[in-house]
């Protein structure tokens, strides 16, 4: 269910328009099932063009599979040289020929091809679970948890010249991703998430704009991108993490479809919002 956190605009939009089969952010959209090349998968990453599914393979490094949006196998990459768990893969703020990743340790990126790191930055940053950024935003963002606290978990946000920017504590999951849409309402929001229910979404200065409750079940690292098909708008394609066997990409609903639409009850949006 989709709740209000004190800001009215998004109820507007779901007032003038909806799907007569919408079913709401958190709702799922597709998913298919998971290649097991031996290590355990951590999280699904999603480009113009295909989803990348990156398994942890222990020392010296990681694997990259990847598949079309509609789950074909189309090859690997070698991700070489971390001994890290690779928590959260995202868009790197390096361009579109590379990945991102949370791991434990900061943040390392890779060609998408596969090597050696190009980078690895904030390794001051330890339990980095969360990674994000939107493509062409100044911003990007880390989170890490803390050593105070078993359930909240701290977001850093950097610029892409690595400046600390701001932080906040979000108790809606360690895994983020960013975009410039939620529920057909422009802006700039990340989203937190990871394991069952509830995810959070928020303005890049960390104020609450909003809830919704996922329905893909026990979900581990994602990221924002292009929909499959592609009205949708910009989903979440994240990782449903079984261990080693009947792992599953979800790709889940955030509410931007933008095929034609068919005038909603006011009382239907109001509904959304309880």
């Amino acid at each position: 269910m989709l709740t209000k956190k004190g800001v009215f605009i998004i109820a507007g939009a779901f007032a003038f328009a909806a799907l007569s089969s919408w079913a709401g952010p958190g709702s799922v959209i597709s998913s298919f099932k998971v290649k097991e090349p031996g290590g355990p998968p951590f999280g699904a990453y999603r480009d113009a063009d295909y989803v990348y599914v990156i398994h942890g393979m222990g020392s010296p490094g990681h694997l990259a599979m990847k598949y079309t949006p509609t789950g074909s196998y189309v090859g690997a990459s070698n991700f070489q040289n971390c001994r890290f768990v690779p928590e959260d893969p995202d868009h790197s703020y390096l361009g579109s020929s590379y990945i991102t990743l949370a791991a434990e340790a900061g943040v390392v990126t890779y060609r998408k091809a596969g090597g050696s790191p190009v980078r690895w930055d904030h390794v001051d940053l330890k339990e980095t679970l969360g990674y994000a950024h939107r493509p062409g935003s100044p911003y990007y963002f880390v989170g890490v948890a803390p050593e105070w606290s078993d359930y909240d978990y701290v977001v850093y946000r950097f610029s892409t010249g690595g400046s600390l920017v701001s932080s906040f504590v979000s108790n809606y999951g360690s895994k983020l991703a960013a975009t410039d849409r939620f529920a057909r309402v422009a802006g700039e929001y990340l989203i937190t998430f990871g394991g069952y229910g509830t995810c959070g979404v928020y303005d890049p200065g960390g104020s609450l704009v909003a809830t919704f409750d996922q329905k893909a079940g026990w979900i581990y690292g994602g990221t924002a991108g292009p929909a499959y098909p592609a009205f949708y708008g910009t989903t979440l394609w994240a990782l449903a993490m079984q261990g080693h066997r009947d792992n599953v990409v979800y790709q889940i609903d955030l509410g931007n479809w933008t095929e034609a639409v068919a005038p909603a009850s006011l009382g239907r949006v109001k509904a959304l919002f309880r």
